[in-house]
């Protein structure tokens, strides 16, 4: 049995599924872990990264249409100890993978996660994209024990996973998976150094209308574990919260010394796209998540 396997879902394809391949396929082959590809969308899209990665198993779903369910094929698909995570859009630090397992070896953990870092792009609607999405997720990190892990770059025990399966397919992890696990005692890791970097570019019309849909399917997923009280009350003071987050990524960002220059330059645009985030979540509150989850990339 393979010591780790690496599960990769793809809907955007090229160039990000093959910038993040590339990153993993040294690191992979040094360690011997076993690289998944599971592939929504056209026979063409897989049928291409099955030529150009040999090396790693691509699996076509066509059927499948949600990123969680992706991964959770590739968790089915998968053999190894550890299952890690990372998003398409991520390229892998060089020592991503053997900090992983040198933290579980540290442990007994659910799983272990570390920060996502800027890959200092040159267009300012790319760090839009990296401020709104992984402001929680920012460089530095301290290291330690934490009930907080993104699932674009993390490590999980395969049994942990493997005996809540049931959770893995209608909602992005955080929301499902984690809470259960810490609900349970079960451990987090995180790890300083365990480091991915997001890639761009993205289009920012094409980034507003994912934003909205994410923002939709994480309310919508939410709203109908909360009570009917707290849902109104977000939907009532929904003008507000754009302010209520600037003010809290703004901190983020100041306190962590991250990139506080080129995050004032995307200020202006930022607002815009925190304004289409609350909207996808109001609506999520009042009508549920409907298909936005599926037609996220």
């Amino acid at each position: 049995m393979a010591k780790t396997s690496i599960v990769i879902a793809s809907k955007v394809g090229a160039p990000f599924i093959d910038q993040c391949l590339d990153s993993v396929r040294p690191q992979a082959r040094a360690l011997d872990a076993e690289v998944i590809v599971v592939a929504a969308g056209a026979a063409a899209h897989a049928a291409r990264l099955a030529a150009d990665y040999p090396w790693a198993r691509i699996v076509h779903a066509p059927e499948l249409r949600k990123v969680p369910a992706l991964r959770r094929r590739g968790v089915e698909e998968a053999t190894g100890e550890f299952i890690a995570v990372i998003e398409e859009h991520c390229s892998a630090d060089e020592s991503w993978l053997a900090k992983a397992l040198e933290a579980h070896a540290r442990g007994r953990y659910a799983a272990v996660g570390g920060p996502i870092a800027d890959f200092d792009y040159d267009r300012l609607p790319d760090w839009v994209v990296y401020f709104l999405e992984y402001n929680t997720a920012l460089p530095p990190w301290s290291a330690g024990e934490t009930n907080h892990l993104h699932d674009v770059n993390i490590v999980y025990r395969r049994d942990v996973l493997a005996s809540h399966a049931q959770l893995l397919d209608d909602g992005y992890w955080p929301m499902t998976l984690h809470p259960t696990l810490v609900a349970e005692g079960e451990k987090f890791l995180a790890v300083p150094d365990m480091l991915v970097y997001h890639r761009g570019p993205f289009r920012f019309g094409y980034y507003l209308h994912q934003r909205y849909l994410f923002s939709r399917a994480f309310a919508g997923v939410r709203a109908q574990h909360e009570g009917a009280l707290k849902r109104w009350a977000y939907v009532l003071g929904g003008p507000l919260v754009p302010f209520f987050l600037l003010a809290r990524i703004s901190a983020t960002v100041i306190r962590k010394r991250c990139r506080v220059g080129k995050y004032l330059q995307a200020l202006p645009l930022l607002g815009a796209a925190l304004v289409v985030m609350v909207a996808g979540e109001w609506v999520g509150c009042v009508l549920g998540p409907g298909d936005a989850l599926s037609r996220v990339e």
